[in-house]
């Protein structure tokens, strides 16, 4: 397994249990609103967005990804 794997999938594993019990309830409160959502549900979009960054991080250094310029038609 490549570091960028072991990289990708903590992570990933990070962000999960972020939105579940041990952590989430650090932000289940809706006293601070953040960009008019309550804290609670800020954090579970604030993890949804690190979670696309992450895999959209993970797509574009895979090695075996194709630039244009060395395809062929």
């Amino acid at each position: 397994m490549t570091t960028r794997k072991k990289i990708f999938l903590v992570i990933i594993l990070l962000i999960q249990i972020s939105i579940i019990w041990p952590v989430y309830p650090l932000f289940s409160d809706i006293s601070p609103m953040i960009l008019g959502l309550p804290l609670s549900f800020a954090w579970v979009v604030g993890m949804l967005i690190a979670s696309f960054l992450t895999i959209l991080w993970y797509y574009l250094t895979d090695p075996e990804r194709k630039s244009p310029e060395s395809q062929t038609s």
